[in-house]
């Protein structure tokens, strides 16, 4: 597996994960200036970072984001999986009442599962998001040890940029 590298070019400690469908490699409170490596499968992967902390100026409360952890990663695991699983248990469903001509037994069933799955795909799809910096898809290559730098781009914007080919992924 190969080396990818992260680097904090932020002002601000953040948390920092690649994931399919759930987080599997990740590091929380990675530090301005700090580097992280790890070892990551060639795949296509995504990543995402998170801030740690944020103050309310008004206010003064501090608000802290969830790190990234196993209970998190079985939780978008388990989600969007019954998602996935009832969305196709739905289809199946359907489809087979119609060509049996059980349409009147096969519809009131599958209607609720796929409403399950509507539910479980939005739930999936906003975790973490209201701490979410930047989410990006990226390439691990086979034999190349990448180095990503996680900064500010264009608008004022979190991006992860390319640190040897000197561009935004």
């Amino acid at each position: 597996m190969p080396d990818l590298t992260i680097i904090n070019n932020l002002d601000e400690a953040i948390h920092v994960t690649f994931f399919i469908t759930a987080p599997t490699h990740w590091k929380n409170n990675l530090q301005p200036g700090e580097r992280w490596t790890t070892h990551l499968p060639t795949l296509p992967l995504y990543f995402q970072a998170r801030w740690v902390e944020r103050t309310d100026y008004d206010s003064g409360v501090v608000y802290r984001s969830r790190a990234f952890c196993p209970e998190e990663s079985w939780e978008m695991g388990a989600t969007i999986g019954a998602a996935c699983a009832a969305g196709t248990a739905s289809v199946v469903i359907g489809v087979t009442s119609l060509f049996t001509g059980w349409g009147e037994i096969g519809v009131p069933i599958s209607s609720p599962l796929m409403l399950i799955a509507h539910a479980g795909g939005n739930k999936y799809a906003t975790m973490g998001s209201d701490t979410k910096l930047c989410e990006t898809r990226v390439w691990v290559p086979w034999f190349e040890h990448k180095e990503y730098s996680v900064r500010m781009v264009g608008g004022g914007q979190c991006g992860l940029w390319d640190v040897k080919e000197n561009r935004q992924i």
